[in-house]
């Protein structure tokens, strides 16, 4: 699938595969943050001391920073984590044993996870930790912490001129070092070294990625997970394969594939198609393709569909059965085709690739009559082939015929050929 080019639009994340909850439980049991907090609750908790849900007093916070060898730094954090998750609670103004002081000694995965994603959601709630982790996900892989360091500046400076006192560039280096820390004490983050280039790396752990998973699905974000399709309809199978490679993409449908009877999910596949963006109304069909013979019923019925009847016409004639497709279905199909190329791939590279390979001449004409195609993305088509075709003549037939396209005609395009 084409995998760049999301104008205007948030950025996809990328397919994450997501690691067992027992491995992840055992990461969660040992974060240093984790057990800071209890030992601060259990400390508070034995010796009846004063605090709030904010923090301690000034008399426990130095007796606790001694006795438990903790800075100050370190104690406020562990004991916002503790309030924050349950282990603790204040409800007089005295520390008492909350519900989940012992989760983390004996407490089952499912448990501990749920305490740990209640401290992650504590610290993401924290100035630049939210920021600092979404952009970690959304990368996928290991970030050098030279560039880490140059984004958290750029985000600190935007932030600094929307209101705020512009700070020196050694306090921003000292508030991403805090960061990272407090990222690294709950497991979300992991330190290594690019061996190219000899310098640090940032990157999410596997605890991480299944936090930041959780945490940005709870937001709205689509945020498919690999080895998952067996469960998940057609049209979420789809949405993953924009976002994977060739290898972790044929995994996937052939995890999927193997969940159902090929007449099941050739229905689903062509529901799918039919109700999604021309991007994934292509990609149904190239699925449909691993199926093979066992799909032509469901594809051959989809010809009394407008939306999918050309893509069905090509599908059948390329599996060697009879089907008709005349030319305005054809000029139809090529503007859906592009339509969809367009969602994900730069257009310099959709023009490339999408006018079949004839003489300047020939591709000048086919694109001079594509106004006519009542496709509502005719227009963004041309415009594109208009501005980045590199002949003179084609990009000129574009620009004339978008122009056309534009005009008040009779009708409407409503998208079907």
């Amino acid at each position: 699938m084409p995998g760049t080019g999301n104008r205007g639009r948030p950025p996809k994340l990328p397919p994450v595969r997501l690691a067992p909850r027992e491995e992840l439980a055992a990461a969660a049991r040992v974060a240093p943050l984790l057990r800071a907090a209890r030992l601060v609750a259990c400390w508070a908790v034995a010796g009846q001391q004063a605090g709030t849900a904010a923090g301690l007093p000034a008399g426990p916070a130095s007796a606790a920073m001694t006795e438990l060898e903790l800075m100050p730094a370190e104690l406020d954090v562990a004991w916002r984590v503790a309030a924050g998750t349950g282990m603790v609670t204040v409800p007089d103004g005295s520390a008492t044993a909350g519900p989940r002081i012992d989760v983390l000694a004996s407490g089952g995965a499912t448990d501990v996870l749920t305490m740990w994603e209640d401290a992650l959601s504590v610290m993401l709630g924290a100035e630049d930790l939210d920021g600092m982790a979404t952009a970690l996900y959304t990368v996928g892989g290991p970030v050098k912490m030279d560039a880490l360091f140059e984004a958290y500046m750029a985000a600190a400076g935007s932030r600094d001129h929307a209101g705020r006192p512009s700070r020196p560039g050694e306090d921003l280096a000292a508030g991403l070092s805090a960061a990272l820390e407090t990222l690294a004490d709950l497991g979300v983050v992991e330190l290594g070294t690019d061996d190219s280039a000899g310098g640090l790396t940032v990157t999410l752990s596997r605890l991480g990625v299944w936090g930041m998973h959780r945490h940005l699905r709870a937001q709205g974000w689509h945020v498919p997970v690999l080895g998952s399709a067996a469960r998940d309809g057609a049209a979420a199978l789809l949405a993953t394969l924009a976002s994977c490679d060739a290898e972790d993409g044929e995994a996937e449908i052939a995890t999927w594939l193997a969940a159902r009877t090929p007449a099941r999910a050739a229905g689903e596949l062509i529901d799918a198609a039919r109700r999604g963006t021309p991007g994934l109304r292509g990609a149904g069909f190239a699925v449909l393709d691993r199926i093979g013979d066992q799909a032509v019923p469901a594809v051959r019925a989809a010809l009394d569909d407008p939306v999918l009847r050309a893509h069905a016409a090509v599908w059948l004639h390329e599996h060697g059965e009879e089907a008709e497709l005349g030319p305005g279905e054809r000029a139809w199909l090529l503007v859906d085709l592009g339509a969809g190329l367009l969602e994900e791939a730069d257009p310099r590279d959709v023009v490339v690739e999408l006018l079949p390979d004839l003489p300047p001449k020939a591709q000048a004409d086919m694109v001079a009559g594509l106004w006519e195609v009542d496709h509502p993305a005719v227009t963004d088509l041309l415009t594109a082939l208009g501005e980045h075709h590199p002949d003179p003549a084609v990009a000129r037939a574009a620009r004339k015929a978008a122009f056309k396209a534009r005009s008040p005609s009779p009708g409407s395009r409503g998208g079907r050929p």
